[in-house]
């Protein structure tokens, strides 16, 4: 093979384009690939166009044709038009089996055959003549060539007609009929002349019979390949008288039980319908009832380009009844039985070692198939488990920083209470000693209180007697403050203690009560009057009162000041 120039080269061109060279090349059985990308170029790739221009060069170019199939099934079958070209050729080594197209084009010349076999059959035997005694030297040759005609008829399987005659009626009015015959059919999909020609075979011969492919001829064939499987193709003419013959010996025991095997797939299909019209035409069925064995076989290097090892090809065929030995102790269709499956199991042994080969190959892609699935389904599963982590990971971590910010939150409060605290405690400690400045100045009655603290600390300090209780709570409070302001003189906010004002928005909570032992008394109304609680109670002007917290702290309480402490150190 040549290659004429890079743009003819086999690179250049995509999987499709390969596969339509390929089929171009085993049609026409050209080995010059670059004739044949140039003669698809020129026909921008249609593969019918080109194979047409290749036989008749001068002819105009077919126009194309809508197709009667649904789109997944005129889409997969278009990879298999080039054989209807092929059916005009001689025989060019094994026929390759390839999907056939349902188009308008075969069915013209399904019409055009049947109008041709219509046309042949207008011609009437002649009348018997009353007049043989003068007539006879042109009635014997007549009745000669007659005889010759009916032979040659019963050879081709038409012994009806060579027995009945023509049908009565005009050619034009036998046209007329077969094409408003074939107008009724082509609203029907190539599955529904299928599933017709098994319910037809059903009420001719009986239900048993070999199992019949419930499908197209297109979906046979990818059967045959994806299973690794032989294709038995059954061909079939109402108009043959060979049919009759045939079809009891389709449904003998021997023949069903054998086909019935699953290492087959049988397609039947009547001629008159244009799926199996256009499969008789590609193979060249010579005569009917035709039947075929398919099987694998290995691809030309130009085939296994295209990414296809093994392809269909016919190993076996019959053609019409064949002529068999007269055996006395049995049937015609017991022979004939035995013909069929001795034919199939014949080529399958000559071809059992490629079909193997292909059964290799397809377990071989079987398995790297399944390996590659358990791989992906574990990287898939390990990619999940990972996913998984990372999402409990980053829930775990979400969780951990909320607590995080709860606890920075919890200390920034509690620092800014202690901060606010202190300011008031400050603020508290300057408004007494103001106070007390005014009341040292002004010489007013005092009374002695002997105060032991929340720490045991003791203190005695003197108050006014019209001061209230509350005087008492601010001093308590404000002890931890005034012994710095004793030892440095000065508050945080400056010396001067106008210049201390209470923190705004703060309420402060006194978490002790004063009581006294002896009587045990609680004093817990801040509002009422120093010297009014102290008389009432004996113990004026001197009395000693204790500082006495509202609960007792617990451990967690301890912990929390604790770390209260820490976070403000």
């Amino acid at each position: 093979m040549s290659e004429s120039g890079d743009d003819n080269s086999l690179d250049s061109l995509t999987d499709d384009e390969r596969k339509q060279l390929h089929e171009f090349c085993e049609v026409t059985g050209t080995e010059d690939l670059g004739s044949a990308i140039s003669a698809l170029k020129a026909k921008q790739w249609n593969l019918q166009s080109a194979i047409h221009a290749f036989y008749e060069p001068n002819s105009p170019t077919p126009i194309p044709f809508e197709p009667t199939l649904t789109n997944e099934e005129y889409l997969h079958q278009s990879a298999g038009t080039s054989q209807l070209a092929e059916s005009q050729l001689r025989r060019r080594g094994p026929r390759v089996l390839t999907d056939i197209v349902d188009s308008e084009d075969a069915e013209s010349r399904l019409n055009g055959e049947q109008q041709r076999s219509t046309a042949r059959q207008v011609v009437r035997a002649p009348a018997f003549s009353w007049m043989p005694l003068l007539t006879w030297p042109f009635v014997l040759p007549w009745r000669i060539s007659m005889v010759i005609v009916q032979s040659l008829l019963s050879l081709l399987g038409l012994r009806r007609i060579a027995d009945d005659g023509v049908p009565r009626g005009s050619a034009s009015e036998q046209a007329s009929t077969l094409a408003r015959q074939s107008a009724g059919s082509r609203g029907q999909t190539a599955a529904d002349d299928a599933r017709d020609f098994r319910l037809f075979f059903e009420e001719t011969f009986g239900a048993r019979h070999p199992p019949f492919f419930a499908g197209t001829y297109t979906r046979a064939l990818e059967a045959a390949r994806r299973e690794v499987k032989h294709l038995v193709l059954v061909l079939w003419s109402t108009e043959h008288d060979d049919a009759e013959a045939m079809g009891q010996a389709l449904t003998h025991p021997d023949v069903v039980a054998y086909l019935s095997q699953p290492q087959f797939i049988v397609w039947a299909g009547n001629v008159a319908r244009s799926e199996a019209f256009q499969v008789a035409s590609t193979l060249e069925a010579a005569a009917f009832p035709f039947i075929a064995l398919a099987a694998l076989k290995p691809q030309s290097r130009l085939g296994a380009a295209t990414g296809e090892r093994f392809q269909l090809q016919l190993v076996a065929r019959i053609d019409g009844l064949p002529k068999l030995s007269n055996a006395q102790s049995a049937s015609e269709s017991d022979r004939l039985a035995r013909f069929i499956c001795r034919l199939i199991g014949d080529s399958i042994a000559l071809h059992e070692a490629e079909l193997w080969e292909a059964r290799r190959d397809q377990e071989e892609l079987e398995a790297e198939r399944r390996l590659r699935e358990q791989q992906n389904a574990a990287y898939e599963a390990s990619l999940a488990r990972d996913r998984e982590r990372e999402a409990e990971a980053r829930v775990l971590e979400e969780a951990r920083r909320i607590e995080r910010q709860k606890e920075e939150d919890r200390l920034r409060d509690a620092q800014r209470a202690r901060e606010m605290r202190e300011q008031w405690q400050w603020a508290t400690l300057a408004r007494l000693l103001l106070e007390e400045e005014q009341e040292t100045a002004a010489g007013t009655d005092m009374c002695k209180l002997n105060l032991r603290l929340e720490s045991g600390r003791r203190v005695v300090r003197a108050f006014p007697a019209g001061v209230q209780m509350q005087r008492l709570f601010d001093f308590v409070e404000t002890r931890d403050v005034a012994s710095q302001w004793e030892s440095r003189g000065e508050t945080p906010y400056g010396s001067d203690l106008h210049s201390v004002s209470p923190p705004e928005d703060y309420t402060h909570e006194y978490d002790f009560v004063l009581v006294s032992q002896f009587p045990r008394v609680v004093f817990a109304d801040r509002q009422a009057i120093l010297k009014d609680t102290l008389v009432a109670n004996g113990m004026w002007p001197a009395a000693m009162l204790i500082v006495e917290p509202l609960f007792e702290p617990d451990d967690d309480d301890d912990s929390v000041k604790d770390s209260e402490a820490k976070g403000g150190e």
